[in-house]
């Protein structure tokens, strides 16, 4: 059981088509949800229209042309692209056409489908971590494989080896073409040229601190009901707890079974507020072994600690900074 995991998402939240794509691609591909979607938000703002200035990159993931039609040429016919796949065909100098303008044309218009976009970049992703890993001899981090979203898992083992061995040479000397397509990556505000092991650090943090600027189109936003501790130990949407365990030192039985757990702020904190400490006999799950054991109870609300905050009619106001006195929390028997 993983204690700290994000939520599924509210169902209030609204439906975000884009999302919803990348998720898909994610699934189909088995790549990483999270990773495809910063990637995605560094790359084109989540905007399936989007296209560079510098080159032919276009699309939520900004594919070039020559690596778009790569990969439909090798993965479109295990995601229905099979009559795309066939028409791509590669030239004496390892360049990819299609010599059919008008289903060029089409071809190259699939980077702006969110769902073709994100499968092909899910695809894209597997392909240059298994690169990635065997040149490496380890898994390449999330920084590292949007480095090799942006230069290819060849140009991403290169800039690796070189922030590595000779990591004060200019990035700039052994990537031009990328350089040039984007200036901010190679080159510093003043117009100095970054070192490899710069531009290193630029692409995996760039990578690294999108998550920051999600917000709210992260897909697994969290509830807004799920609040303190009612949000620590409970799951879909901080009604039901993680487990019969927790669910029983919450509350007490009703109908057989346990009481999920009251979301009213008077009684998060102290399910016993009725007084009643009867114990209720907590039943392990049917793979534990064992008899039962008895599960402690919360303690019980003390009396002095009220609900409202507003002083009664002709009575002075409680005054605040007087310290609390904690032996009232504290249960005088033991439990066996």
């Amino acid at each position: 059981m993983f204690l700290f995991r994000t939520s599924a998402p509210s169902p209030a939240a609204p439906a975000n088509p884009v999302i919803d794509a990348i998720r898909q691609g994610a699934d189909r591909t088995g790549t990483h949800f999270d990773y495809l979607v910063k990637t995605a938000q560094r790359e084109s703002a989540l905007d399936p229209e989007a296209r560079a200035r510098t080159s032919s990159a276009t699309g939520l993931f900004q594919f070039i042309e020559q690596t778009w039609l790569s990969m439909v040429r090798s993965e479109g016919a295990k995601h229905g692209l099979e009559e795309a796949a066939r028409a791509i065909t590669q030239g004496a100098d390892g360049r990819l056409a299609v010599p059919d303008q008008k289903m060029r044309q089409q071809i190259m218009n699939l980077r702006r489908d969110p769902e073709v976009a994100s499968t092909m970049a899910g695809a894209f992703t597997q392909r240059n971590r298994d690169q990635l890993q065997a040149s490496l001899g380890r898994e390449p981090t999330g920084g590292e494989l949007y480095i090799a979203h942006v230069l290819g898992a060849r140009g991403a083992n290169d800039l690796i080896s070189t922030a590595q061995s000779a990591p004060q040479r200019s990035a700039a000397l052994d990537f031009p073409e990328a350089a040039a397509a984007n200036r901010g990556i190679f080159f510093d505000k003043a117009g100095k040229a970054r070192s490899a092991a710069e531009v290193y650090n630029v692409l995996a943090s760039q990578h690294a601190n999108i998550a920051s600027a999600s917000g709210p189109q992260t897909v697994q936003a969290p509830s807004q009901e799920r609040k303190g501790l009612l949000g620590l130990f409970s799951t879909e949407g901080g009604r039901k707890p993680v487990s019969d365990a927790v669910a029983a030192l919450w509350s007490g039985p009703r109908g057989g079974r346990v009481q999920l757990a009251s979301l009213e702020p008077a009684q998060r904190f102290f399910p016993n507020a009725e007084g009643n400490m009867t114990q209720p006999a907590y039943q392990p799950p049917p793979e534990t072994a064992g008899r039962p054991v008895m599960a402690p109870r919360p303690p019980e609300r003390p009396a002095d600690i009220g609900l409202a905050t507003a002083p009664e009619r002709g009575k002075p106001a409680r005054q605040r900074g007087k310290p609390l006195d904690l032996s009232a929390f504290l249960r005088r028997e033991v439990i066996r």
